[in-house]
């Protein structure tokens, strides 16, 4: 049987384009570009170039791209490098304010940086998923310095306010703003002239597993993580990967350049689903309507029966999905959608869906029948 793949927010194919520059440079490009030799020069020169070709996609300084391992390397850089930076300097009780429904990448570091004295705020959400400005706005403190908060959700696909709270911030100079943007970047249109740090993944856009970036203004004070040379500004020092870095460049030069053709496609399958799951009375749609979601997520549940077992029937049609973020145990409810609606029997029943601009229309008939397959046995109480 045919396995469909329906969980693109987890990790995307490599683009051909992409695959090809990963095996050259693998192959060939070999060589150190720290080396002080004409042939490391000349690799650090490719390095260069793609800082500067990221650089003139996002409307940005070269100096302020920095290659990492991923999102979750980025984003322990954006938190945990700026507060402590930042401790060196500010006298008083530094102040976080965050969200409920962050990646565990961004929640556990706040959750850390608690438990060693910072101060954090935690923003409720409402059940479309989304911070309010005036909450932002009235959690703002003398003392607060950071303020991270996710473009896309990786559940849900609900779409944050960020150029509003980028708004709100720009004229506070003590305070700096981090976005995670592994979901969105390639997706939705982005404007970093008020956002200080900006997270991306490059698997998550058709990119090598093992490189990432973060995105961190000139103005910006960040600690490293830990120590060695003074690559990436000494921000993140370690060799260079090289094929990482071209393949990473490549990848969101055709992300950002199919950008409006696949958010129009996507939303055409997004919407095909959410016409079918509403009409279905047992199942509940957790991802918000319209505007306020990215059509590349689409997340749905059906009350009282475990993820486990709906993933199991799903699967036995060949549909591969999942039901939460690939870094959360599958075991637990969903701690974003229990921030969106507080209840267990609905956040412990999620299925979480996610498309790519190479599913076919037939491919989502296909997940449509199967999803009528997975209700009727439910229905019948036929779980096997």
């Amino acid at each position: 049987m045919e396995k469909l793949y329906f969980d693109y927010c987890a990790s995307t194919p490599l683009y051909p384009e992409v695959f090809q520059v990963f095996l050259d440079s693998t192959e060939r490009l070999y060589m150190n570009p720290s080396s002080t030799h004409i042939l490391g020069q000349n690799i650090k020169s490719l390095v260069d170039k793609s800082r500067q070709d990221i650089s003139d996609l996002l409307y940005i300084n070269p100096s302020e791209v920095i290659f990492t391992s991923g999102a979750t390397e980025s984003n322990n850089i954006a938190i945990i490098g700026l507060i402590h930076s930042m401790k060196k300097s500010f006298k008083k009780e530094l102040h976080i304010i965050s969200s409920d429904t962050e990646h565990s990448s961004v929640y556990n570091c706040c959750k850390i940086l608690e438990a060693e004295g910072v101060e954090v705020t935690f923003l409720p959400v409402n059940e479309n998923g989304l911070v309010s400005v005036n909450d932002v706005r009235n959690s703002i403190k003398d003392n607060t310095v950071l303020i991270s908060i996710m473009h896309v959700n990786n559940e849900t696909g609900s779409t944050q306010p960020i150029q509003e709270i980028g708004d709100l911030v720009k004229n506070k100079s003590n305070i700096y703003f981090h976005v995670d943007g592994v979901q969105a970047i390639g997706k939705l249109p982005l404007n970093l002239e008020f956002i200080d740090l900006y997270t991306i993944s490059g698997h998550k856009i058709g990119a090598p597993k093992g490189i990432g970036a973060l995105v961190v203004k000139e103005h910006v004070p960040i600690s490293p993580m830990f120590f060695g040379g003074n690559q990436e500004n000494g921000i993140r020092p370690g060799t260079t990967n090289v094929p990482g870095v071209l393949s990473l460049t490549e990848a969101l030069k055709i992300s950002i350049t199919k950008q409006g053709n696949r958010w129009g496609y996507l939303t055409n399958l997004h919407n095909m689903l959410d016409e079918f799951v509403r009409g279905v009375p047992e199942l509940t749609v957790n991802s918000p309507k319209n505007g306020d979601c990215s059509p590349h997520i689409y997340n749905f549940s059906y009350k009282g029966i475990p993820s486990a077992i709906l993933l199991s029937i799903l699967e036995k049609r060949g549909i591969i999905a999942s039901s939460q973020s690939a870094c959360s145990s599958s075991k637990q409810a969903s701690r974003v959608l229990m921030s969106m609606n507080g209840d267990f029997e609905i956040s412990s029943s999620s299925i979480r869906l996610s498309f790519h601009e190479s599913i076919r229309l037939k491919d989502m008939e296909y997940l449509i029948d199967s999803i009528k397959y997975m209700v009727g046995r439910v229905r019948s109480n036929k779980f096997i």
